[in-house]
């Protein structure tokens, strides 16, 4: 469809960052999403789709409109449906320190080498919050320096997403957002490799400690493919909210609705 004469924009076809989706391709708007979280506040939501409904993207939107970072991202939002929506809303673009996960690439055949990976992308997000190193609030500096220094055990590392939370939120005195994309993969990967009673136990005590009653905590959100059973994974998180294709809520930010699809065959000349 796209040709030097035409000029049209490229559709964002496996483009999950926001903030590049918006600048080259054509970007279907899904940024009111910001103004129903803000509206219902809801404290942990796990939204469920198959693969290519957009997931990762619209995190990376969310990461983009609520992180406190030295860029100012107004930008990307400026001419975007949340803009409209008042200045309630858009006071809450960048207040937030962000914790982003993410777990797609945890394939391993073994739990040996998925537990590798996993403390590895448990450590580049601590090192990627490296302005906790010269704070003077913190009143778990040593744990910080442990995980940097690869001397963290593996009951440290199950504790990672409360013990950041809570540094983050010492250091910026405002509670963090959590961001957990395709939280399932490593579980999926258990299942089929045998190592399921290891995986789960550790993925439990990870998200218990940084989404269970943690006052440390704004906002979480997660995404995945399968939804596992309350049961195994998320025993006792009472502030869960699960948003599969079954629900309403949400559904029109993940895929296209028939009136988007319709926008985008115009703009291509293939109505």
């Amino acid at each position: 469809i796209n040709t030097p004469e035409t000029n049209l924009l490229p559709l964002p076809i496996g483009v999950s960052s926001y903030k590049r989706a918006v600048d080259e391709y054509y970007y279907v708007d899904k940024t009111l999403m910001i103004k129903d979280i803000l509206d219902e506040k809801p404290v942990v939501s796990l939204f469920t789709r198959p693969r290519r409904f957009g997931k990762t993207l619209n995190m990376d939107m969310l990461r983009t409109f609520f992180e406190a970072t030295s860029e100012d991202n107004q930008k990307y939002f400026s001419s975007m449906k949340i803009w409209q929506c008042g200045a309630a809303y858009r006071q809450e673009q960048g207040r937030y320190p962000v914790i982003f996960l993410t777990f797609k690439d945890v394939k391993s055949s073994t739990w040996q080498e998925s537990y590798t990976f996993l403390k590895e992308i448990l450590r580049s997000e601590f090192l990627r919050h490296q302005e906790l190193l010269a704070s003077q609030r913190l009143s778990e500096a040593e744990f910080y320096k442990k995980v940097l220094n690869n001397e963290a055990k593996a009951s440290d590392y199950q504790m990672a997403l409360s013990k950041l939370s809570q540094m983050l939120h010492e250091h910026y005195q405002v509670p963090p957002i959590i961001i957990i994309d395709e939280y399932d993969t490593p579980i999926q990967q258990g299942y089929l490799h045998g190592y399921y009673d290891e995986v789960v136990t550790f993925m439990r005590n990870l998200f218990s400690g940084g989404l269970k009653d943690n006052k440390h905590l704004q906002f979480a959100f997660l995404t995945g493919i399968l939804r596992v059973a309350k049961e195994s994974l998320f025993s006792g998180l009472n502030n869960l909210q699960v948003y599969s294709l079954l629900n309403d809520k949400y559904s029109n930010y993940f895929g296209f609705t028939l009136a988007e699809v319709q926008e985008i065959a115009a703009y291509y000349g293939v109505s």
